[in-house]
């Protein structure tokens, strides 16, 4: 939904500067105004260069770069996928991707095997920031000057803040023991669980795209459209 919305922002926009490029070429061509009034006809010009380049020697660039940086630009989202995938059931440069999840807490609070659950699911909380920290202090800086990469990024972010709140409410259940207090560690396992799936199928997208573009930087457009 939020790529259509960003589709449909980025048509709507090239739509208004053609119209607005139209618009400066027919009054130039049609009517002495510009000759007429210097300062707008300054203003003018600018206005259609700085369209120009957006629209096209800008998106041209990023054309370039995105495939100059394919290659590693593949790896390091491939990292990121690393980081959230059980490595011992997926098969990440094949497409088969299982991605884990937080376990859910089943135990009720009387129950003798809560703690250890509990006890489980810290550590696995405290093992998924780790890695998912260090994919982003490796990568991070890379990504946010090699092409569109915030999305990718801010999903990283939002699931290593998703885990905090996930370990504070597993330390409230143990130290309140209510009801009200296991129900919110299981609602944020479930939220967090759901951030890690999101976060998924963006990769999933993110590396298909790569895939084509680095084939297109390694064998050229005919060979990568096939």
């Amino acid at each position: 939904m939020a790529r259509r919305s960003d589709r449909a922002s980025k048509t709507a926009t090239i739509v208004g500067s053609v119209v607005v490029i139209v618009v400066i070429l027919w009054i130039d061509i049609a009517t002495g105004l510009w000759q007429n009034v210097v300062i707008l006809a300054g203003l003018a010009a600018g206005l259609v260069s700085f369209l120009l380049t957006t629209l096209v020697l800008d998106r041209m660039l990023a054309k370039h770069q995105a495939r100059r940086w394919a290659p590693l630009n593949r790896l390091a989202l491939s990292e990121f996928m690393h980081a959230m995938a059980d490595e011992e059931a997926s098969e990440i440069s094949r497409g088969h991707i299982v991605i884990r999840s937080l376990p859910e807490v089943e135990s009720a609070l009387d129950s003798a095997g809560l703690h250890d659950e509990l006890h489980a699911l810290r550590e696995q909380v405290v093992s998924e920031r780790r890695q998912l920290a260090a994919a982003l202090s490796m990568w991070a800086e890379f990504l946010t000057s090699s092409g569109d990469n915030e999305t990718i990024l801010n999903h990283a972010a939002g699931i290593a803040l998703r885990l905090d709140e996930v370990r504070d409410a597993a330390v409230a259940v143990e130290h309140e023991g209510t009801e009200a207090s296991l129900a919110e560690l299981r609602s944020e396992i479930a939220s967090c669980n759901h951030h890690f799936d999101t976060m998924a199928a963006e990769l999933r997208t993110r590396l298909d795209a790569e895939h084509r573009l680095l084939g297109q930087h390694l064998y050229g457009d005919d060979v990568a459209g096939k």
